[in-house]
């Protein structure tokens, strides 16, 4: 299914690639980084050069399903508002007010830890075989399964109604039509179909008929307080432990977070006892027992 993406407004555009260009220049230290003079100027704000690679630098941190939604010649335009908004805080000397100093290197020391962190920990932390084998062996009885089958289901309000159904099939009518056609379910607009059910899942008097039939093999009209149930399994499976290739990626997901704490904390040990700490957290006492000042 193919989702139209509805178009990003020009103020969204502008606040997100904001949030880019902070990012970047941050890093950066700068505004805009001296030009290449051979370069050909993509745009020129008060004497500022813009190249076409500065544009793709930024264009290329956009993930990709924000390109969809994005247009180059807007997004240059936003590029020239922040440039001059930029030029403007400088006329105002806003990086030396101290607040936005701080706030600056708050932001700087942020992207920092990130990057440090992307480099040091997630880079260089991988599972191997036996990682993933013996926390499937460790955690063995979160995969097990309890039987279950995949099956089509049919629901009529009245018995009558079942009793036709039950001879159309028994002239050869095709189950899934029929459910699309006739039952009040849900799943009719699928044909019937309600995926795999676990036993210990559906009401015991379904269960009773249901799970004692072999795939192809359709039940016997199930009364229930909702109506009138007939169903045909395609497939099922018996109870078990879940083979390690089914929930490996499962497995992945949950143990590599927790090898990356590992990891991490193993990380800042190490280069808190390499470093030199001091503290005076009496000052720290000193200003929780001093008193409110007022000036009225």
């Amino acid at each position: 299914m193919i989702v139209k993406l509805r178009k990003l407004s020009k103020i969204t555009t502008f606040f997100y690639v904001t949030f880019l260009l902070l990012m970047s220049l941050s890093l950066q230290g700068v505004a805009i980084q001296e030009q290449d003079v051979s370069q050909e100027p993509l745009a020129v704000i008060n004497g500022e050069i813009v190249t076409l690679e500065d544009f793709n630098q930024y264009w290329d941190m956009i993930p990709d399903n924000y390109k969809m939604q994005l247009n180059k010649e807007d997004v240059l335009e936003q590029l020239i508002t922040q440039t001059l908004l930029i030029q403007k805080a400088d006329e105002l000397n806003l990086p030396e007010d101290p607040d936005v100093a701080f706030q600056i290197k708050n932001t700087v020391d942020q992207i920092l830890i990130q990057f440090l962190l992307e480099k040091e920990i997630v880079e260089k932390t991988t599972l191997t075989d036996e990682d993933i084998e013996s926390y499937y062996e460790e955690n063995k009885e979160n995969y097990w399964q309890e039987e279950e089958v995949h099956a089509l289901n049919i629901l009529v309000e009245t018995e009558e109604q079942a009793q036709e159904v039950m001879k159309q099939l028994e002239e050869g009518q095709e189950f899934d039509l029929l459910a699309t056609e006739i039952s009040i379910a849900s799943s009719a607009s699928k044909g019937g179909d309600i995926g795999f059910i676990s036993k210990g899942t559906l009401m015991t008097e379904i269960e009773e008929q249901l799970f004692i039939l072999n795939p192809g093999e359709i039940s016997e009209i199930i009364p229930t307080e909702n109506g009138f149930h007939i169903f045909k399994v395609l497939e099922k499976n018996p109870s078990g432990y879940l083979e390690l290739a089914e929930v490996q990626i499962e497995i992945e997901s949950q143990l590599l977070p927790l090898k990356q704490q590992e990891v991490f904390d193993q990380y800042l040990k190490d280069i808190e006892d390499q470093a030199v700490i001091e503290k005076n957290v009496t000052l720290l006492d000193e200003q929780e027992g001093k008193p409110e000042t007022n000036d009225n």
